[in-house]
């Protein structure tokens, strides 16, 4: 049987989950939505960073990390700030597409997958 474990849970979703060795998380959106995509996107890769650590992972056990952007224009940008971070830990695979976000104000969303 699989052992499944939900983290930072709310009545619709859980932020992070266990499964055996699995990690997934659920897609991060900024908690600073009156900022730019830099900020933003710093804000969300600290959340991903937090998330791994309250589950006994750090960032080399990301395998895929899916990227949203509200704005296909804020690629460059945000990749600024991704390989700054990116550049610190074992490379995960990566996708990132243009998408119309949950509400307005977010500029980028992530996803993660792992390993424990």
């Amino acid at each position: 049987m699989t052992n499944i474990k939900r983290f930072r849970s709310t009545a619709r979703a859980s932020q992070i989950v266990v499964s055996d060795q699995y990690i997934e998380t659920a897609g991060l959106v900024a908690k600073c939505t009156d900022q730019g995509i830099t900020e933003q996107t710093r804000c969300v890769l600290d959340q991903l960073e937090q998330l791994m650590l309250d589950v006994g992972a750090n960032l080399n056990q990301i395998t895929r990390i899916q990227i949203w952007l509200a704005n296909m224009a804020d690629f460059e940008e945000m990749n600024r700030v991704y390989d700054a971070w990116v550049n610190e830990i074992d490379k995960p695979a990566r996708a990132c597409v243009g998408s119309q976000l949950a509400s307005p104000k977010y500029l980028i969303e992530i996803q993660a997958t792992g390993m424990l």
